[in-house]
């Protein structure tokens, strides 16, 4: 059985204080959590206290970061000023309270990619728009600003339905098997083989260890962005649980 990832999203849900009070949580459980694929994103300012305080071999990332390496861009964060495994992009959180387009999120996917870091490409579409039956072309449209050649690159592209996020109705296993398979067929279209060993497909949307179980059955998923759920420990834990080895 293949290893699934789970990436935890904490957003802006826990401060400096609360998110040492869950690292430290995880330490003192660290047979459940250890020998887990499991990448955190806690806030931008939490993440060198998260590093210094985490004693599990657990991966850390960004949220998100800026299209610019460095100069005079005051309050952003560029992909260089940590070390860190992965960053997220194109959160429709960043798409639709931000208004960040498509050239800025090729912009922000080409810093990532010129980085050390592996870059999470979210997409979706909207409940209008899956209403409107236009779903493959708002996802064709959001593939479009992959690079040609990934140059051995890894890449996760995280299939998150904007109506499922945070709503708690999740789609069938049919609705997202049918996404993942349009978005894999796409990739297939941009790259060789080798590349598409490098790329993985995420889920997410409301994912809580109630419903963990039954969406790791769908076949094409190799993990899954966790928001909300993943800012508590409690909750956390129960996710991990279900995770088998």
């Amino acid at each position: 059985m293949k290893k699934i990832t789970i990436a935890a999203n904490w957003k802006m849900y826990l401060d400096e204080v609360s998110s040492i009070d869950f690292i430290e949580k995880l330490n003192a459980e660290k047979e459940l959590f250890s020998n887990k694929d499991i990448i955190i994103f806690p806030s931008h300012t939490c993440i060198r206290s998260v590093k210094d305080r985490l004693n599990i071999d657990l991966k850390i990332g960004m949220q998100d970061c800026d299209i610019h390496n460095k100069g005079a861009y005051t309050g952003s964060t560029s992909i260089s000023s940590i070390d860190i495994h992965s960053c997220i992009v194109g959160h429709s959180e960043r798409r639709v309270i931000y208004k960040e387009n498509n050239e800025i999120i090729a912009e922000k996917l080409g810093a990532v990619l010129s980085s050390k870091a592996n870059p999470i490409l979210c997409i979706g579409e909207t409940l209008e728009e899956k209403n409107d039956n236009i779903t493959e072309s708002i996802i064709e449209s959001q593939l479009s600003i992959l690079p040609k050649d990934l140059n051995d690159r890894n890449l996760t592209i995280a299939y998150e339905p904007v109506w499922a996020i945070g709503s708690g109705d999740v789609p069938s296993n049919e609705y997202i098997h049918q996404m993942l398979s349009y978005v894999k067929n796409r990739l297939k279209s941009l790259y060789s083989d080798t590349d598409l060993d490098n790329i993985k497909l995420f889920y997410g949307g409301s994912v809580d260890a109630n419903n963990l179980n039954d969406l790791i059955g769908i076949e094409l998923i190799d993990g899954f962005l966790i928001g909300s759920a993943s800012a508590n420990f409690e909750k956390f834990k129960d996710i991990v649980k279900q995770l088998k080895l």
